[in-house]
Formats: C-alpha cells, sequence, structure tokens
C-alpha cells in the first residue's frame, strides 16, 4: 500500500532549494562561456563585435531567419574593425587582397570544418572532404579530366549546344516579342553540357518548352536550404526521416528536386518550399546510382560511342581503393560535379548578357569586335583558344566573373599543422580562418567603383597597385589545392556561350532592371531579390 502511494505520488514538486540551485548553475555555466570566450579564449584579443565573439547564434540568425545576410554584416565588420576580425567564437575572418594568394596558397595543406560536411547531403564526394591528404587522393583522380586539353578536345560539343540555343531562339523567338527568360535557358545550356560531359547521356534540357525543367529550375532551390542544413543539421536528419510519398505530397511540383535532396522546410527569404539536401537521393540521383551499377556492370557502355572519356572513365580506371569506387560514393561525386557546374556558371551567363544589353557602348564594341573575327555568323565559330583572344570578349568575361563571385559566402579552412600569422596576430592551429571572394571582387583598392560593370578594366594587360596582374585578385574559382576542378570547363562555357548568343542573335531586354542580377543574399551562391523574374528578353 506504501509503494502504491509514493508512486502515485511521484514526482514531487521540485523543492525552492533545487529550483534555485539549477538556475544558479545555468547563470555560473553562462558567465564562465562568456568569461571564457570574451577575455580566455585563444583568439579572444581579435578586433570584432562582442556579440559575434559571444554567440554564434547571431550568425544564425542573419542567415537563416533573416536569408544569407551574414555576409554582408561580415563586411561592415571589416569596415568597423580592420582587415583581420573575429566572426563568432570560433572562426577569423581577413579581408586583405594582399593575403588570398598567402592562405590559399596551392602548397598549403588546410581541412575544412567538419560541420558543414553534410549541408549539401553528398559527404562522400571530392568537393566535402574534410581531411586535406584525403582529397587530394580522391581529386587527383578526376583532375585530369577536367584539364585545360580535355576542355578544349570537347569544346565542340558544348558548341554544338550553343549553335543548338541560337538557332532555337531564332526559330521560335526571332520577331515575336516572345519573351524568353535567360536565366532558364542558359541553365540548360550548361546543365546538357556537364550531363553529357560526366555520364555521356544528355537529359536535353535545351529542347524543353521555355526552357524551363523542373532540374535546372530546382538547383536555386538548393541553395536556399544550405543554411537551415549548414547551423541545425540535426533538423536535417531528422527531417530525412520522412518517406519520398509525404515528401512529395507536400509539394508535387518539386518532386524532380529529389535530384539532389528530399527533405522540406520553408525558406525564410521567399517563403518558398524548399528542400533539404540528403545523403541519399531520389529520382534523377536514383538515376545517376543506375547508370553507376550499368557502367560497372557493363550493360551500359555508352561512354564507348563518345570521344571523350567520362568521369567514371577516370574513375573506375584509378588507382584509388575499392572502399572510394562503391556506388554511393560515384553517386555522391557525380551528383557533387553536376550541381556544382550549373547554377554558377548560369549566373555568370546571365549577368553578362544582362550588362551588355543594358550598356549600348559594350554592346556595340562587343559585336564590333565579333564581327571581325567571324565575318559570317553562320559559319562555324572559332575555337575556345581563339575566342580567349578576342580581347573585349575576354574582358568581358573577366569582369562577368568578378560581379558574379563564384561562390559568395566565405570559404573557412582550418590548419592542424600549424597557426596561421597575419601581422601581429597569430591564428593558433585548428581554429578556423576565412576569407570571401565577394568582399576581394570589391575591393576599391584593386578595383575602384566595383560596383559598375567596366569590361575596360581588363584590357591592356593591366596591373593592381601592387605591380601584380589584376587577374591575380580574381578569385572566382579559389586558389590553392581545392580551387574549382571545373574552372576550365566553366570557361569554356562562356567564351562559347556569349560568343555565340551575341553574334548570331540580336536581343533586348523586356522588363528586367540590375536588381535581376545583383547579389542581394549569400546562400553559398549569390541570390537576387526573390521577387525579380531574372534576365528577361525578346529576340528581334
Amino acid at each position: 500500500m506504501d509503494t502504491i502511494q509514493s508512486l502515485v505520488a511521484w514526482p514531487r514538486p521540485l523543492s525552492r532549494f533545487t529550483i534555485l540551485y539549477s538556475i544558479l548553475a545555468c547563470l555560473l555555466y553562462v558567465i564562465g562561456l562568456l568569461l571564457y570566450r570574451l577575455v580566455l579564449s585563444p583568439i579572444a584579443k581579435f578586433p570584432g563585435s562582442k556579440i559575434a565573439a559571444t554567440t554564434g547564434w547571431y550568425e544564425t540568425y542573419l542567415d537563416v531567419f533573416k536569408g544569407g545576410q551574414f555576409t554582408f554584416q561580415i563586411e561592415q565588420w571589416h569596415k568597423q574593425y580592420g582587415p583581420i576580425i573575429r566572426i563568432n567564437p570560433w572562426e577569423i575572418h581577413i579581408a586583405n587582397p594582399e593575403f588570398h594568394e598567402i592562405l590559399y596558397s596551392t602548397k598549403s595543406r588546410y581541412n575544412k570544418i567538419e560541420a558543414l560536411k553534410y549541408r549539401f547531403g553528398l559527404p562522400l564526394s571530392s568537393f566535402d572532404t574534410i581531411d586535406h591528404d584525403h582529397h587530394h587522393r580522391r581529386r587527383g583522380a578526376i583532375a585530369l579530366h577536367f584539364s585545360r586539353q580535355k576542355v578544349i578536345d570537347f569544346s565542340p560539343y558544348i558548341q554544338s549546344l550553343a549553335d543548338k540555343l541560337s538557332k532555337r531562339l531564332t526559330v521560335e523567338y526571332g520577331g515575336t516579342l516572345k519573351v524568353v527568360n535567360l536565366n532558364e535557358a542558359y541553365a540548360a545550356f550548361v546543365s546538357d553540357a556537364i550531363t553529357y560531359y560526366t555520364f555521356a547521356f544528355s537529359y536535353n534540357f535545351l529542347d524543353y518548352p521555355d526552357f524551363v525543367t523542373p532540374f535546372t529550375t530546382s538547383i536555386r532551390k538548393l541553395a536556399l536550404s544550405l543554411h537551415m542544413a549548414g547551423h541545425f543539421p540535426w533538423l536535417l536528419k531528422l527531417l530525412q526521416t520522412l518517406p519520398d510519398t509525404a515528401l512529395a505530397t507536400l509539394n508535387p511540383m518539386m518532386k524532380p528536386v529529389f535530384d539532389f535532396h528530399n527533405v522540406s522546410a520553408t525558406s525564410p527569404w521567399n517563403n518558398e518550399l524548399i528542400f533539404f539536401p540528403p545523403s541519399a537521393c531520389a529520382d534523377q540521383v536514383q538515376e545517376v546510382k543506375n547508370q553507376i551499377l550499368k557502367i560497372m556492370s557493363g550493360e551500359n557502355d555508352g561512354y564507348r560511342n563518345v570521344n571523350h572519356r567520362t568521369v567514371f572513365n577516370e574513375l573506375l580506371q584509378s588507382n584509388l581503393p575499392p572502399e572510394e569506387l562503391s556506388v554511393e560514393r560515384l553517386k555522391h561525386e557525380a551528383a557533387s560535379i553536376t550541381g556544382a557546374g550549373i547554377d554558377t556558371t548560369k549566373t555568370t551567363l546571365s549577368l553578362a548578357s544582362f550588362h551588355i544589353l543594358s550598356n549600348q557602348h559594350i554592346l556595340q564594341r562587343l559585336r564590333e569586335e565579333l564581327a571581325i573575327a567571324i565575318p559570317d555568323p553562320s559559319a562555324s565559330m572559332p575555337t575556345v583558344p581563339e575566342m580567349e583572344k578576342l580581347p573585349y570578349l575576354n574582358a568581358i568575361v573577366q569582369e562577368s566573373l568578378r560581379m558574379s563571385y563564384g561562390i559568395s559566402q566565405r570559404l573557412s579552412r582550418i590548419n592542424p599543422h600549424g597557426p596561421i600569422q597575419y601581422g601581429s596576430y597569430t591564428i593558433p592551429p585548428n581554429v578556423p580562418f576565412s576569407m570571401t571572394s565577394y568582399l576581394m571582387h570589391r575591393d576599391e583598392s584593386i578595383f575602384p567603383d566595383p560596383d559598375s560593370f567596366k569590361p575596360e578594366r581588363w584590357l591592356n594587360d593591366p596591373k593592381a597597385p601592387s605591380g601584380k596582374p589584376l587577374t591575380k585578385y580574381l578569385v572566382a574559382f579559389g586558389r590553392g589545392p581545392r580551387m574549382c576542378l571545373g574552372m576550365n570547363f566553366a570557361n569554356a562555357e562562356l567564351f562559347i556561350g556569349l560568343a555565340t548568343v551575341f553574334r548570331r542573335l540580336d536581343l533586348e531586354l523586356f522588363e528586367t532592371e540590375r536588381d535581376a542580377v545583383d547579389m542581394a543574399a549569400d546562400f553559398f551562391v549569390p541570390i537576387p531579390k526573390p521577387e525579380t523574374k531574372g534576365v528577361r528578353v525578346i529576340v528581334k
């Protein structure tokens, strides 16, 4: 009876002293944490905001709840505190163009931050590999595939896609006043190129009505999930337990986005339903997985009928150990390569087209140069090396890369081998540090009037105030051992795409203002204002 009464009485209310002790313990913990971060931390003496030094929630607030605004805050802090600052309790950020090639030198052996490994849902890819040596081995297996010569050899196929794009724009849109969204058209163009180069098959996105496909239009939505996935990885894992059928019910129109992600949430940036990237994807990535299995079994030998070796040729015939050649690993690598090769190049092409069309003197000078180099627009286009020798076209490509930034979010690294010295400041080993292309490309000491599109700044082998070539400060593809693997491929797409479109077509902007291309938020890649409709044109 006493036992039953004791069970009924449980749990007893907490005593007043227990509550007070609990509150006191919490206060002591908070005070101790603040004391450590503000006074005892090895980076306590670095300049910066005290709010940022005490909590990482300020970054979370600006990136997750305000929608990709932390990069702009970093810019303001640098103006206030100087070139080296503390941006959260554990990370140092540097804004000094002269230090970039030192920090990201080819000889550096830095690791990535472990916490960011799973935000894309592709932790087995080379891009998200944390350890430097491990990354070096994985990258080495496919690096030759993206060499300049390999890309030049493949460039006739890229040109055939540009020919297809220009022909369709001429036939279907020419003289009709029908509006075409260049963001969508360029997305289809670069998607068809990278998928064929990677897998030896194409989705033929250039054939879709108005160039709009569920896959290409959802790539940007992937970016909108990254801050949530990075700051709340536990939520990502929780939502990944939902079945695909439930996710498709939540938003049927986004079912094809399972190429790269399969769990959903609402973006504070535009209140659209978005998806987080998982470790195992559905439809398109499942298709990639099936292609891998067919290639490994010999059922799919399409790569034998193309003139280039695919990524899987390189990987399966490399010296990587068997565990590096699992289906899951290859799937992550393939998804990473194709995902990275679409949005950034599409953005650069769209931005370039807007600024060319909105500045008549730029448009006129480009047309004159192209007309001399290509007298007959219906004839075969020059090769990529020949296009690169056209001074003004080359300058437009460089300026477009500068203003599109590549990856707009800071590139964080850790040096496990020793400290990083910046002037009188010493960044201890294993303390994250970073720099940002957005700040580099907007530094007025290197690029005067940085918000203006000025191809002329790249003409006649220009030098920076330091005396170094201006190209040293163009870091859209990054620098060092982890620089963009697809740099040569993206450059080929830029030269071929712009030369073909502006030699063969007469375009006019349609209800498009600059906010359609200006970065208004940083979601790993630059995102314009959500209400913009892209770079829209009519074909005369």
